[in-house]
C-alpha cells in the first residue's frame, strides 16, 4: 500500500472515532481533547486496521487517565498535570509503515 492510500484510510478513521473533518501532517490526534473512551477506541482502532503491534506503546505518555472532576480541576488550578507527547498523524503513517509502534524523534 502506498502512503496516500494509507494517510486517506487513516483519515477515515479519525474522522469516524473522532469526528474531526480538517486533518493534516501535523495533527496531533491526542490534542483533539476527546474522551479517553473514544481515544482507546481510535487506539484499538488503528492497531487493527493497520496491523500494527502496539506492544512497545505506552498509552499514558500520550493520553491521559479518567479523572474524577474534582481532581482534575485541581489539576488545572495548580497546573500539576504532565505535558503529553505528541501523537501526529505524520508519526502514526510512519508507524503504519513500518508495522509498529516506535518512539517519534524529538
Amino acid at each position: 500500500m502506498n502512503d496516500h492510500y494509507n494517510l486517506m484510510q487513516l483519515k477515515l478513521l479519525i474522522n469516524e472515532v473522532f469526528e474531526v473533518d480538517n486533518i493534516n501532517l501535523d495533527t496531533a490526534v491526542n490534542k483533539l481533547q476527546t474522551i479517553s473512551e473514544d481515544n482507546d477506541c481510535f487506539m484499538g482502532l488503528f492497531k487493527t486496521k493497520f496491523n500494527i503491534d502496539m506492544n512497545a506503546f505506552d498509552y499514558y505518555e500520550y493520553f491521559d487517565e479518567d479523572e474524577f472532576i474534582l481532581i482534575s480541576i485541581f489539576r488545572r488550578i495548580f497546573r500539576t498535570k504532565k505535558e503529553k507527547k505528541s501523537l501526529t498523524v505524520e508519526h502514526l503513517l510512519s508507524i503504519i509503515n513500518k508495522g509498529e509502534w516506535f518512539e517519534p524523534d524529538l
